[in-house]
């Protein structure tokens, strides 16, 4: 029968040679082994010493994603960036910036960044602005910037004041974020309300204490005992403590 054909190993019929073939034929068929052998294990250049056990083992370890010469690592051949970065769990980042203009990752719409970092949509924030606008003052009992749900710009004011309506008529109030008072005070002698002391005198009419003659009187400056501690009191307010912010911009 004619000769067969094959390039690889697994190409080869065990059947062949069949009996009646000619002996003549059996070079023909000792080359095409060689050669089959030759293409399936291109690069054994040496005695493979491994038994089959540990061949099979190797042979079904996967393959590596990544190799390397030793300096430059590289994908392996049918290998991706983003399945490798699948295997090691690596997200890529919402936003990434040339360090001038920052822009959206591909597949991330702003909504979704509005969504993650809880601000509103623009639609929202414009609204919101519109009713907070410059010089707009907001209290809250939450430490979050209005910034980050307004947007616009906002400082922090008032730190250990209350608010106070504005009073054309009253010097003290009459400016627009004038800021005054104090949380103590001391009285001064004007601040006292009117009041009194008792004190016993002598009546020296008759026989008089000395330095005064019988059946008359005699005269003199005293001072009561002193009293009080002179300190400041308080003259604070009940009052609910907030944060508090002006928007500027």
């Amino acid at each position: 029968m004619a000769l067969e054909t094959g390039t690889y190993i697994d190409s080869l019929n065990v059947n062949n040679p069949a009996a009646p073939d000619a002996l003549s034929q059996a070079d023909d068929h000792l080359r095409l082994l060689k050669s089959t052998i030759k293409a399936t294990f291109p690069h054994v250049s040496g005695a493979i010493t491994g038994t089959h056990t540990a061949i099979n083992t190797k042979v079904g370890e996967g393959a590596a994603a990544i190799v390397s010469d030793g300096t430059t690592p590289t994908l392996s051949s049918g290998i991706t960036g983003t399945e490798v970065k699948t295997l090691l769990g690596v997200v890529e980042p919402a936003i990434s910036s040339d360090g001038s203009a920052p822009s959206l990752t591909t597949g991330i719409d702003a909504a979704e960044v509005l969504s993650l970092i809880g601000a509103a949509p623009a639609s929202t924030t414009a609204t919101l602005l519109a009713v907070y606008p410059v010089g707009s003052v907001y209290t809250s009992v939450v430490a979050t910037s209005p910034a980050t749900h307004f947007g616009g710009t906002w400082v922090a004011i008032g730190a250990g004041r209350v608010l106070v309506g504005i009073d054309a008529s009253d010097t003290d109030f009459d400016t627009v974020e004038a800021i005054g008072g104090v949380k103590t005070h001391t009285l001064t002698v004007d601040e006292m309300p009117a009041h009194t002391h008792s004190m016993t005198i002598e009546n020296t009419q008759g026989a008089g204490s000395a330095g005064a003659e019988n059946g008359t009187s005699s005269f003199s400056t005293v001072n009561t005992s002193s009293t009080g501690g002179g300190q400041a009191h308080t003259i604070v307010q009940p009052y609910l403590v907030v944060y508090m912010w002006k928007r500027t911009g």
